[in-house]
């Protein structure tokens, strides 16, 4: 087997500059460095990378605590996450908990055993107070969805804003019975967009009514969003917008419509939130918020990497913009029978 001192002697360095080399730490001259590599390439030398982190104290894993990572909304985020924790050397475990606080729990004790460094939460109930025990000790980090009273760094959109932007938009077109479809579950995600929703309406002076508040399942799934927009639309005096918090949502809803004869937007016009890939795979193409999922999860990355690194100076809040994308899914109150 190579040895480290075997690549030093035949690159004509000491053991200590090979050391440095490898983990890019001190000064080494550039023409010292190249060859230190050509003798580690001439000899195929390995470095034994669990010995190293070992004597660092770490493991170059990172956890991420993921709530279904079918979703495609989660599917970018964690490729955002994976390319970035791949520059610095770092691979990551994923854990899909399918919105199980126990489970999310259990994963969490990899930090205890010491089997990862850090963990990206992408879900955590709005009272999941249990996070700031793990917090305390360890770096973490929310993508997406928080616990607002924790202080724990996190990385998000507005969806307050993102949310009165879609609301907004309905009531320039014109409506004035707009309902929305939101979620069971209680992510800070649906409890700011359903604000937005309300707030809207209020500013607008237009009623808030009960009746047009349905909501889908927890994972938002297709089969909720139509069996909500079923409930929304065979009312006498049905909506003419249906903001839906998610596009799986949406398209649930724009199905359901067409079942019981409506056009979409002709007779009701139905928006999404996320922007993900089948929002444009048939028609009528959403009207959607679009998130930067991909950099939501390169910037996680980047901020954890930060805490593990016990940076003193980090911006524990980082906001990210969103964009508001008109398709064929809605338009002016005008065009409704």
């Amino acid at each position: 087997m190579v040895k480290i001192a075997d690549v030093a002697k035949e690159a004509n360095v000491s053991v200590a500059t090979v050391s440095r080399v490898l983990n890019k730490k001190g000064s080494v001259k550039p023409e010292t460095c190249e060859r230190v590599y050509k003798a580690i390439e001439k000899l195929s030398f390995e470095p034994n990378m669990s010995a190293r982190n070992l004597r660092r104290n770490e493991t170059r894993v990172i956890l991420i605590i993921a709530p279904n990572i079918t979703n495609p909304y989660y599917a970018h985020i964690l490729a955002g996450i994976g390319d970035e924790a791949a520059k610095l050397g770092y691979s990551a475990l994923i854990y899909n908990t399918a919105g199980n606080e126990e489970r999310e729990k259990s994963s969490m004790d990899m930090l205890k055993r010491k089997r990862a460094d850090g963990a990206i939460l992408l879900a955590c109930n709005t009272d999941s107070l249990w996070v700031a025990e793990y917090a305390e000790k360890y770096p973490l980090v929310h993508c997406s969805e928080y616990v607002e009273k924790l202080d724990v760094p996190r990385v998000s959109i507005d969806n307050y804003k993102a949310a009165v932007d879609v609301m907004e938009y309905i009531i320039g077109l014109g409506h004035k019975k707009i309902a929305t479809i939101s979620s069971c579950n209680s992510y800070i995600s649906t409890v700011l967009r359903l604000q937005g929703y309300k707030d809207t309406l209020k500013k607008h002076s237009l009623a808030m009514k009960k009746r047009n508040i349905a909501f889908a399942d927890a994972e938002y799934s297709f089969k909720s969003g139509k069996t909500a927009a079923f409930d929304l639309l065979k009312q006498k005096d049905r909506p003419t917008a249906i903001f839906c918090i998610s596009d799986t949502i949406a398209l649930g809803a724009i199905t359901a419509a067409k079942e019981m004869g409506l056009r979409v937007p002709e007779d009701v016009t139905i928006t999404g939130f996320d922007d993900v890939d089948y929002t444009t795979m048939f028609h009528p193409y959403i009207t959607t918020i679009a998130q930067p999922c991909y950099e939501l999860g390169r910037e996680s990355f980047k901020l954890l990497h930060a805490c593990m690194s016990n940076k003193k100076e980090i911006d524990k809040k980082v906001i990210l913009p969103h964009k508001f994308i008109i398709r064929e899914s809605s338009a002016p109150i005008s065009t409704c029978n």
